[in-house]
C-alpha cells in the first residue's frame, strides 16, 4: 500500500507543478476560453489544462512497464491492452487539443473517437461475457465491438459534456477513477490499480486550480482524454473479470454525464429537430443553476449524486447475485429520478414530439411525393391550360383550400383564373394567405399565384408546401403563348 501511496502523492505533486506551466503557455500564446453568453465564466481562462493529465500519466505509467516486481509483472502481463490504451488515448488527447486550437468539425472528432475505439476492440479488450455469479452468464457473441465502441464513445461524450462548470468534470472523474481503483485492487488487478491511481492523482492536483473560481480549464483534450481512459480502462478492467459489477459499477458512478449525455441528445434531436453536435444551455447543471443555485452549490449537488451512486456501486461488492441487480437498478433510478425532478428529462414532451414529428414526416413525405408526380407531368404540358390544371392538382393533394393566378398588364388587372375544394371543410376556421410572383421578366406585365389554406395544419408543414409549389412554377414557368395573349387583351 506506500507503493500506491507515493504513486498518488507523485501524480498530485506533478500536477500541482504542471498546472502553473501550462496555465502560462496558454496565456503568452492566447490560448484561452473567452466568455460568450453560452459559458457561465467572466475572464479568459486557459483552456488547456488536459496537458496536465497527459503528461502526469506517462510519467508514472511507463516507468512500471520496467519495474521488477508485481507491479512491473502486471504491467508486463497486460502490456498489449496498456500500450494500445495509452497510444489511443493520446491520438484523442491530440484531437481536442487541436479543437481547442482551432475547432473542427463534430462529426471529425466523434469519427476519430470510432477509431481509437475499435483500436482498443482490436487489443481484445471487449465486452465477451457478463456473468452475475452463477446465477447469470451472458455471452454477447457478435455484439462485442459495437457495444464495447458504444461504450467507449458513450463515456467520452459524457465527460466532455459534463465539463460546463469549475470543477464539475475533474471532481467526477476523480470519483470514477477512485471508484475503478478500489474496484481493480479488489479484483487483483495491479496494473489497473496503478493506472486509475495516477489519474485520480492527476485530477487532485488539477482541481486545486481548476475548482471554483477556475484557474484554469480542461478544455476538449482533458475531457475528452479523461473520458477515453476511464471508459476504455473500465473495459479493459471488465475484460479481465467478466462479471457484471465491472461494468455496473462504473456505469453507476458516471450515471450523471452519461444520463446528461443522453437526454442532451435525444432533446436535440427530438424536441428541437437540431443536429446532436450543436451547443446549447440544457445540460443538468445549466437546469441547477436555472433553480437559482451558485455555480459552486450546483457542482457540490452533482458531486453529492455521483458519492451516492458511488456508494451503492461499492455495497454491491458485498452482495451477490439478484441482489447486485437490484441495487444497480435502483441506483439507475435515483439518478433518473434527480434528471425529472430538474426538468432535465422532459418525458412527457419528448414524447409528444416524437407523435408530432412522426405526422409531419408523413405529411412532407406525403408532398415530396405529390410534387414529384407532377413535376414529371409538367414536362409534357404544352399550353397554359394544362399547366394550371397540373398546378391545381398538386394544390387539391397539398389541401390547399383555393388558388388563384392573377395577370396584370400595364399595371390594370388583365386575367385570372381560379380554383377552390369542392367543399371547404375548414369553412369557420382561419385562413393563411401566400403570395407567390410568377414572372416578372417584362417591365408592363407580370402575375401571380394566391395560395390559401386553413391555420389548422401544422405552419411548418404549409410553409414546404408552399415552396413546393413555387419549386415547381420556378421550374415550369407558364407557357409564353399565354404572356403574349394576356399582353394583348
Amino acid at each position: 500500500m506506500k507503493t500506491y501511496f507515493f504513486v498518488y502523492l507523485g501524480t498530485v505533486f506533478t500536477a500541482i507543478f504542471l498546472v502553473p506551466v501550462v496555465s502560462r503557455l496558454a496565456k503568452r500564446f492566447h490560448l484561452v476560453d473567452k466568455p460568450d453568453p453560452r459559458k457561465v465564466h467572466h475572464i479568459p481562462v486557459p483552456r488547456i489544462g488536459g496537458i496536465v493529465f497527459v503528461f502526469s500519466t506517462l510519467i508514472y505509467v511507463l516507468p512500471c512497464f520496467f519495474l521488477d516486481d508485481e507491479i512491473g509483472r502486471s504491467f508486463r502481463e497486460t502490456q498489449p491492452q496498456l500500450v494500445v490504451l495509452l497510444v489511443s488515448a493520446c491520438f484523442v488527447f491530440l484531437i481536442g487539443l487541436i479543437d481547442d486550437l482551432r475547432p473542427i468539425p463534430s462529426y471529425i472528432k466523434l469519427l476519430c473517437l470510432i477509431i481509437a475505439s475499435l483500436a482498443i476492440c482490436a487489443s481484445s479488450s471487449t465486452l465477451h461475457s457478463i456473468s452475475i455469479g452463477h446465477w447469470f452468464d451472458l455471452e454477447i457473441g457478435w455484439a462485442a465491438w459495437p457495444l464495447s465502441v458504444l461504450w467507449i464513445v458513450m463515456i467520452t461524450v459524457g465527460m466532455n459534456f459534463i465539463d460546463g462548470l469549475d470543477g464539475l468534470a475533474a471532481g467526477i472523474a476523480a470519483f470514477v477513477c477512485g471508484t475503478i481503483f478500489l474496484l481493480a485492487l479488489w479484483s487483483g488487478q495491479t496494473a489497473m490499480s496503478v493506472l486509475m491511481l495516477v489519474l485520480l492523482g492527476s485530477v487532485t492536483g488539477f482541481l486545486f486550480f481548476n475548482f471554483y473560481p477556475a484557474r484554469i480549464f480542461m478544455g476538449d483534450c482533458g475531457s475528452m482524454f479523461l473520458g477515453f481512459m476511464i471508459g476504455a480502462g473500465s473495459l479493459i478492467f471488465q475484460a479481465k473479470t467478466a462479471t457484471f459489477v465491472g461494468l455496473a459499477i462504473p456505469l453507476l458512478v458516471l450515471g450523471v454525464p452519461v444520463f446528461d449525455a443522453a437526454f442532451t441528445m435525444i432533446r436535440r434531436a427530438i424536441l428541437y429537430r437540431r443536429s446532436v453536435f450543436s451547443s446549447e444551455m440544457g445540460h443538468i447543471h445549466h437546469y441547477l443553476l436555472d433553480m437559482g443555485l451558485p455555480q459552486l452549490t450546483a457542482v457540490i449537488v452533482i458531486y453529492a449524486l455521483t458519492a451516492i451512486s458511488a456508494s451503492i456501486g461499492l455495497f454491491m461488492l458485498t452482495t451477490t447475485g439478484g441482489w447486485s441487480v437490484l441495487l444497480f437498478t435502483c441506483g439507475l433510478i435515483l439518478i433518473f429520478l434527480v434528471f425529472i425532478y430538474l426538468g432535465a428529462a422532459r418525458i412527457s414532451e419528448t414524447i409528444a414530439a416524437v407523435k408530432r414529428n412522426r405526422k409531419i414526416t408523413k405529411k412532407i413525405k406525403a408532398d415530396k411525393r405529390y410534387f414529384e408526380n407532377v413535376q414529371l407531368r409538367m414536362k409534357q404540358v404544352t399550353s397554359f391550360n394544362e399547366w394550371w390544371e397540373k398546378i391545381c392538382i398538386l394544390a387539391k393533394q397539398m389541401q390547399f383550400e383555393n388558388i388563384n393566378f392573377d395577370f396584370f398588364n400595364n399595371g390594370h388587372f388583365s386575367k385570372k383564373y381560379c380554383w377552390k375544394q369542392e367543399e371547404n371543410k375548414n369553412r369557420n376556421e382561419s385562413m393563411a394567405e401566400f403570395i407567390l410572383p410568377v414572372c416578372q421578366n417584362e417591365i408592363d406585365a407580370k402575375s401571380q399565384i394566391i395560395l390559401r389554406t386553413s391555420r389548422s395544419e401544422f405552419l411548418e408543414v404549409t410553409c414546404r408546401r408552399v415552396a413546393l409549389i413555387g419549386r415547381l412554377v420556378d421550374e415550369f414557368p407558364p407557357p409564353l403563348n399565354f404572356l403574349e395573349t394576356a399582353k394583348d387583351m
